[in-house]
């Protein structure tokens, strides 16, 4: 077993099912835990990459871009542009100054539906309707009428709200359902596995109290060290957080007798509940964090999070990023004259 918490009773004692799948789910959400905290120290590495080289760059493209359609904007009234050319210009004005406006550039806004045949507004309600009717469609009910829809993520939250709304009501005529009928043994059976849980909760946690008391302790850095895992282990009861308080029985230098005394056998499937939950919560929070550094750094989804692959990527990024630089500068360049205006245009045509 790789955990530090011991659960075993003693060497002459066989380990009952039960120990066996208690002793594997400590081993899990260590595991786990250990993960999450190797995840966070990766991300946190990477993070100075990202926000000192990656970034500014990131700023200087958009800048760059930018000042293109706004140069382009100029152009408009260049004499000797065809009818095609113009409209070249302005499709290409609409299609960049969009991805500045959605996030809250009105200049970009304004400079979008001066030369579009639908305002931004105007495109941001009918993808509104559309999402709205789809959502009705799936939920199998209309959204309030009152609601008023300006955008996608304006229907996207009315929907998730309905939703949540939706599944109190199930969960309500569930508990009404269970109400009428009255408790069952199974009922019964869980109240007595809480009764179990907290009990032996109550016991690791008094055994982490007389074994952590500060006042107890000569030494003050020993005394500061115990006050600081004594403040863990009051945390950790107030949030029936099991997995901590046996870790926190290791960093206490329990023997394996005094924890194994905390651990009663017959409480054992009680705890297994408890740390099954934590187990879920643990990988809930590894999912987080994985999707919250996908979107930091901007990475493609298939792409697993390891230190070879954020450092490729960024690599590539920074590479990228400095090559679209180029590129617009030398943009810019050519369509200073009208000869070079025309002949960019001709390029982004063949690119499309």
């Amino acid at each position: 077993m790789n955990s530090d918490i011991v659960v075993t009773r003693q060497e002459s004692s066989p380990l009952s099912t039960e120990q066996y799948e208690f002793a594997a789910l400590v081993d899990q959400a260590k595991s786990l835990a250990d993960k999450i905290s190797a995840m966070r120290a990766l991300v946190d590495q990477h993070r100075v990459t990202f926000w000192g080289i990656v970034r500014p760059l990131q700023v200087r493209q958009a800048g760059l871009k930018r000042a293109t359609i706004i140069m382009l904007d100029d152009k408009l009234s260049v004499e000797g542009l065809t009818a095609k050319q113009l409209r070249q210009i302005k499709r290409i004005i609409c299609r960049t100054a969009k991805e500045f406006a959605l996030k809250g550039d009105e200049e970009m806004r304004l400079l979008h539906d001066k030369h579009s045949e639908e305002t931004l507004a105007e495109l941001e309600k009918s993808q509104a309707d559309e999402a709205r009717s789809y959502f009705e469609q799936m939920m199998g009910e209309e959204l309030d009428d009152e609601d008023e829809f300006e955008n996608v993520d304006d229907v996207l939250h009315a929907s998730i709200e309905r939703m949540r709304k939706q599944a109190e009501a199930r969960e309500k005529a569930k508990e009404k359902r269970r109400k009428r009928a009255g408790k069952s043994a199974i009922e019964n059976g869980l109240a007595e596995d809480d009764f179990d849980t907290k009990a032996s909760l109550r016991a690791i946690y008094r055994q982490l109290a007389s074994a952590l008391h500060p006042d107890r302790e000569i030494d003050p850095v020993k005394r500061l060290y115990k006050t600081s895992l004594m403040s863990e282990a009051n945390t950790a009861y107030e949030q029936h957080d099991l997995f901590t308080l046996l870790q926190l029985q290791t960093k206490a230098n329990l023997t394996e007798q005094q924890i194994t005394a905390s651990l009663s056998v017959e409480k054992i499937p009680a705890l297994i509940s408890l740390l099954e939950h934590r187990i879920q919560l643990l990988k809930r929070t590894l999912r987080d964090i994985e999707i919250e550094t996908v979107a930091e750094f901007v990475l493609p989804s298939a792409v697993s999070i390891t230190a070879p692959s954020l450092k490729s990527h960024l690599k590539k990024t920074q590479l990228d990023l400095m090559s679209n630089i180029t590129d617009l500068k030398a943009d810019m360049v050519n369509m200073s004259t009208r000869i070079g205006l025309k002949r960019w245009l001709r390029e982004q045509e063949e690119l499309i």
